[in-house]
């Protein structure tokens, strides 16, 4: 009997794992984790910076997210009236503050696109495919509160202050999940369907 011969290591998920200063292999999910919440401290850092040294810098965007907003609906009404940061539709009005645009619900997509282990190109078009959708679904947000708060006043407390808070959650994760299906796991699946 001949003494067994030693296979090379190739690159194997076990390989392919970090390891600490200790020698312990690091999961990938651990690592994402860690990365994510470090760029979640980084994320708060910014947005308060944003809002408070640079709040004239994002102005434009408050008033883009009001323009939009009274654009769409005057679409289906004439009771609305839009200027500056102003919405209001059958004399309810909302005030475009810079929590209403969306930015900090981008700076979260873009920390866990960024956190994932995948390829640069890949996190770009995820950033370019998933801030406008984020954008999108947040101004839809806000056409959806503005109407409930022309109806209703309790309704439109509920939506944004409970409904909508646990939607834009469930919206950054979906866009993320979308992201990691249809852009970082679509060669994977194309290599196993042609195989």
């Amino acid at each position: 009997m001949g003494t067994p011969s030693r296979v090379p290591e190739g690159p194997s998920d076990d390989n392919m794992q970090k390891t600490d200063r200790a020698g312990r292999k690091i999961s990938p999910m651990v690592k994402f984790v860690l990365l994510f919440l470090v760029f979640l401290l980084i994320v708060g850092v910014v947005f308060s910076q944003l809002i408070t040294r640079y709040h004239d810098n994002i102005l434009w965007l408050m008033r883009l997210t009001a323009t939009l907003t009274g654009a769409i609906v005057s679409i289906f009404s004439s009771n609305v009236f839009y200027s500056g940061v102003i919405v209001s539709f059958r004399g309810f009005s909302v005030e475009i503050i810079d929590e209403c645009t969306g930015l900090f619900e981008m700076l979260i997509y873009i920390a866990a696109v960024a956190a994932f282990s995948t390829t640069i190109r890949k996190k770009l078009l995820g950033m370019a495919i998933g801030i406008p959708a984020i954008f999108l679904f947040n101004l839809a947000r806000i056409i959806f509160l503005l109407l409930a708060g022309a109806y209703s006043k309790s309704l439109f407390d509920f939506m944004h202050l409970y409904f909508w808070q646990a939607t834009l959650i469930i919206m950054i994760s979906s866009v993320w999940i979308g992201w990691l299906y249809l852009v970082v796991y679509r060669e994977k699946r194309t290599l196993e369907i042609s195989s």
